[in-house]
């Protein structure tokens, strides 16, 4: 069995959906895999000049079972034009690798961010299964012509794939008009790595609140601001690539870190008083699913979030605060932070959440599709 995969981040970039979802698959059907980087689907802007270095957690060596490969592209696919000069001139050695890879083997074919080169592959490969796994809203990530481009190619993808899987509600209700079987495989954790940390790192708990993670247009200063000044004795730390400044002139008690590597952001998170997750509440994060609330929770934290995206399905939750303003929630707050959760029921979350759990959510439809083909053991 081979595997292409269409990713929307670097092999090499921080562990998250896209790698868990290929060792998933890699480990179920003992597939080769062929992993194709991403490149960019929207037309350039300004901003890209001064994106941040994103901390990357290779070392350089890939798995005995993966190859990667980079498609050269120019930045002007939401042009029909640009996509032909693309297709006719650079992707030509590319397509040849694709169906090389794919030709002496069954392959799954699975497309982790509509890009016009995936969705050629996806109506000129024989796969045996294709699936599209929709981890966020792309076409909300852009503008004008770049996202009616993405929006249209995803449509496509949708509709021609076997099955789609989708993070969120939100992407579930979106995609069911264009795709016959869609599912939702919700994000989680690898509880292995979020027990090791747990287990291992040698931290000391801190007053501090905090966050990890990518910080961006979908980032909320003001409420940042708001729970800062309210609490003027802790420091908030604000960990992670920082690709939209602050227009706001921040507290002295708040603290912008660099990225860290996954296992060092782990530890740095079980030092915290509580985990923030302060998104804007807005069509850009109306289909997000954050991998921090599971990693927050995995480690025992407490969260303390905006009420964005499918956090809204957590108001229940013991351990998460969901505030639009958390100067008026102070007293909820002080509720919960430094409140942690007992070894054993982190275990417990980790066990629920872990990957494996999220993805065997789609063998019964990979199951129908394949048959008797391939051999018993794979679907349990």
């Amino acid at each position: 069995m081979k595997l292409i995969y269409f990713s929307p981040v670097r092999w090499a970039s921080h562990r998250q959906r896209p790698h868990e979802f290929v060792a998933w698959l890699q480990q179920r059907f003992d597939a080769r895999v062929l992993w194709v980087e991403p490149y960019p689907v929207r037309l350039p802007r300004w901003q890209d000049l001064r994106r941040p270095n994103q901390q990357e957690n290779a070392d350089g060596t890939l798995p005995a079972w993966l190859q990667t490969i980079s498609p050269p592209a120019l930045p002007l696919e939401p042009f029909a034009w640009g996509r032909a000069l693309n297709r006719s001139i650079l992707w030509r050695n590319v397509t040849r690798q694709l169906q090389t890879f794919a030709a002496t083997e069954a392959t799954i074919l699975a497309i982790g961010k509509p890009s016009g080169l995936a969705l050629q592959t996806l109506e000129s490969l024989d796969a045996a299964c294709s699936i599209y796994d929709a981890m966020d809203d792309f076409p909300a990530f852009f503008e004008g012509r770049s996202k009616a481009s993405v929006a249209a190619i995803e449509q496509k993808i949708a509709a021609g794939v076997s099955i789609v899987c989708t993070s969120s509600s939100v992407l579930e209700q979106r995609l069911q008009a264009a795709a016959s079987t869609v599912l939702r495989v919700p994000n989680g954790l690898s509880a292995r790595r979020v027990e090791t940390a747990r287990v291992n790192c040698n931290v000391r708990s801190s007053q501090s609140f905090g966050y990890v993670g990518t910080i961006a247009a979908w980032f909320d200063w003001d409420w940042i601001c708001r729970l800062a000044r309210d609490w003027p004795e802790r420091q908030v730390e604000l960990i992670g690539p920082l690709f939209q400044a602050p227009r706001v002139s921040l507290p002295d008690n708040v603290r912008l870190l660099p990225a860290l590597p996954h296992e060092q952001a782990l530890c740095r998170m079980q030092s915290f008083a509580a985990g923030l997750i302060p998104f804007q509440v807005n069509q850009l994060t109306a289909a997000v699913d954050p991998l921090k609330y599971y990693e927050y929770r995995g480690l025992g934290l407490s969260v303390i979030s905006t009420p964005f995206g499918e956090m809204q399905q957590r108001s229940l939750d013991a351990r998460v605060l969901l505030t639009d303003d958390p100067v008026v929630d102070r007293a909820r707050i002080a509720g919960l932070i430094d409140v942690h959760d007992t070894v054993a029921d982190a275990t417990v979350f980790c066990q629920q959440n872990d990957w494996s759990q999220r993805f065997d959510l789609l063998l019964p439809a990979m199951r129908g599709l394949f048959g008797g083909r391939f051999r018993h053991h794979l679907f349990g």
